[in-house]
């Protein structure tokens, strides 16, 4: 990626990127705290 590309990605853009990208890792993130809390709760229950 080059410094002065031809199509120059306006803020809008930038923050949609950002806002997506921090949606993605959100949802791993609660993916993998959810499923500790389950695993967690099912085999202490047991």
């Amino acid at each position: 990626m080059t410094r002065n590309s031809p199509k120059r990605r306006t803020p809008a853009e930038i923050r949609a990127g950002n806002l997506r990208l921090g949606l993605i890792l959100f949802a791993v993130v609660a993916f993998f705290f959810a499923s500790a809390v389950v695993k967690q709760v099912y085999f202490t229950a047991h």
